[in-house]
């Protein structure tokens, strides 16, 4: 009895038969695959607001980023948010996971006081920077309605995932991460073919 893949090489030709092979397994999640579903949301596909604001720990940080910056996650939590206590630990360990990869993970607090931001992003582990929306400024510019909201923004401006899972965002990172780095590495073949 045949294997199934010498039935598979059988009936597909040998070249083939291998980017099948590659096409199976990003099927099957072995690699970033396709970015995940958004909630709905006006900002998805469409150019970041701008912002820059001064975090609790007195960094300037926004959108754009720095030169540096690749992927930005920005969190929209408050203190009295049952799920945010699930998203912010989250959103820490995609941070340090991936800063050194270019990803800025901000959170943008919409309590009454700074006080009170500072005290949950301590008690919630989060040693991202954090800013203190007490205008709502931040809030009615990004159409924030519920928290948690987190915004997944490429390192162009444009909004590519909006949602509440953190799973989710770290998803949407990680395929924003590999569309960079097969377009940095389809320019590097392009440059050697010509030089």
């Amino acid at each position: 009895m045949r294997s199934a893949a010498s039935r598979l090489g059988s009936v597909i030709a040998p070249g083939a038969a291998a980017t099948a092979a590659a096409c199976a397994l990003l099927a099957l999640g072995c690699g970033p695959g396709a970015m995940p579903a958004s909630v709905r949301h006006p900002l998805v596909g469409s150019a970041a607001p701008e912002f820059r604001a001064e975090s609790t720990a007195a960094l300037t940080v926004g959108v754009p980023g720095t030169r540096r910056t690749r992927v930005t996650v920005i969190d929209f939590w408050a203190s009295w948010c049952a799920s945010c206590s699930r998203t912010m630990p989250a959103l820490d360990r995609l941070w340090r996971d991936r800063k050194a990869d270019g990803v800025a993970v901000i959170g943008v607090n919409v309590d009454d006081s700074e006080a009170a931001a500072e005290a949950a992003a301590h008690e919630l582990g989060a040693t991202f920077p954090i800013v203190a929306d007490l205008d709502q400024r931040l809030t009615g510019t990004y159409g924030v309605a519920q928290v948690p909201l987190t915004f997944v923004v490429d390192g162009a401006g444009t909004v590519r995932w909006v949602g509440r899972d953190p799973e989710g965002a770290r998803r949407a990172v990680d395929v924003l991460l590999s569309e960079r780095s097969s377009d940095a590495h389809a320019r590097a073949r392009a440059r050697s073919v010509f030089e």
